[in-house]
């Protein structure tokens, strides 16, 4: 007997649309979706500790993370230190939350694993609001999110801490049209130089938000300045971070290094070859094709400042990504560029066929393995923490 899956599929939705009609449903579900996800993909860190299995280069970066607690505006890195090192001098907000709560290196990344539930919390609230209350399309896109690479690096990433930027550039998006935005984006930005370009997506979701504007581009670009919200807070979070960043330079030398000595250098990464496109499509897996259709929208639109916008910020992102070795880690950065499609699906009134749409992409990313692409590539499978 064949299953009727098209019913099966409504069913489930229906009960996601009930318990989401309460925050605490909304947690229970995230919080399943996270035990079924570390139940695959088990932190690698808690296995290294428990068989005391750090390489060298790992314990030189434990030393190096609880230096940079202690002494949060102290340069680490000496002249003749791993200059590789000091692009994390600015790092600064993962080291102060370790000051602030009294955790090291190790203990860091914990919190990091713990944040996930938040983060899909968040994700699904976001996705929820965007398209005015759709529960099971906020769920199908939570679950697609997870099996890409955004979920991995909350489990995966040794002492990276790019999942407290993902945090607060997930924040920033919530309230892109609030100034709390500002706040969560500079903790984003000295997490990790990389957030600065995935955040240029605040300004496209306040105009579906307040309205498109029309007109030349002249009158488009007047508009988007004085009276966008998203874009002025993101104008006044480049500022601060910019004045932040030269008196930290000024006043104790902290600064992020360019060159190949130090891994920062335009087109680094095409060094790996044909390993560079496992790395690329691993960072958000099929979930890639929604961008693609946001920028297609805008094209069939007319709308041509808005889909040069709209490609320039992936495509400052892919710099950015390709500038350094660890090219999936960088380019996972670029996950809010997503949200931009979901007023589109508002707008269109295309729920149904979205929610089925995304279900697919889920289906495709649970059974797509992943890559990191960090000095050589690595697949992350199921259970492989076992082995």
């Amino acid at each position: 007997m064949i299953p009727n899956l098209s019913n099966i599929f409504r069913q489930w939705n229906d009960l996601i649309s009930k318990w989401s009609q309460h925050q605490l449903g909304v947690v229970i579900i995230c919080l399943s979706l996270f035990v079924g996800f570390s139940a695959l993909y088990f932190p690698k860190v808690f296995h290294k500790r428990i068989n005391n299995s750090w390489t060298s280069n790992e314990k030189y970066m434990i030393d190096f993370v609880n230096r940079k607690i202690e002494h949060p505006f102290l340069a680490a890195v000496g002249n003749n230190s791993r200059e590789h090192y000091s692009k994390r001098e600015l790092r600064v907000t993962p080291y102060f939350i370790g000051m602030i709560f009294h955790l090291n290196a190790i203990r860091l990344f914990y919190l990091q694993v713990f944040l996930l539930p938040f983060f899909l919390f968040g994700f699904f609230n976001l996705i929820r609001k965007l398209t005015h209350g759709d529960a099971p399309l906020a769920f199908w896109s939570t679950a697609c999110i997870l099996f890409t690479y955004v979920g991995h690096s909350f489990v995966y990433d040794t002492l990276f801490y790019d999942s407290y930027a993902f945090c607060f550039l997930l924040v920033a998006c919530y309230f892109y049209d609030r100034l709390w935005s500002v706040l969560a984006l500079l903790l984003a930005f000295f997490v990790d130089e990389r957030s600065l370009f995935p955040a240029l997506n605040l300004a496209l979701l306040y105009l579906f938000h307040s309205g498109i504007p029309q007109g030349k581009w002249s009158e488009l670009l007047r508009d988007f300045i004085w009276k966008n919200k998203g874009a002025q807070y993101l104008l006044l979070s480049y500022v601060l971070y910019a004045l932040i960043r030269y008196y930290l330079y000024v006043t104790f030398q902290l600064e992020t290094p360019i060159g190949k000595q130090a891994g920062v250098q335009l087109g680094f990464a095409f060094l790996h070859g044909y390993k560079l496109p496992y790395a690329l499509f691993s960072s958000l897996k099929w979930a890639i094709i929604l961008p693609i259709m946001g920028l297609i929208y805008f094209i069939k639109q007319r709308k041509w400042t808005l889909a040069w916008f709209y490609f320039g910020t992936y495509l400052l992102s892919f710099m950015a990504a390709t500038a350094v070795d660890d090219v999936t880690r960088s380019l996972t950065f670029c996950f809010p560029i997503l949200f931009v499609l979901f007023p589109i699906i508002f707008r269109l009134k295309e729920a149904e066929n979205a929610r089925v749409f995304m279900c697919l992409l889920f289906l495709a990313n649970f059974l797509t393995p992943t890559y990191t692409l960090l000095m050589h590539l690595e697949r992350i499978s199921p259970f492989n923490w076992i082995f």
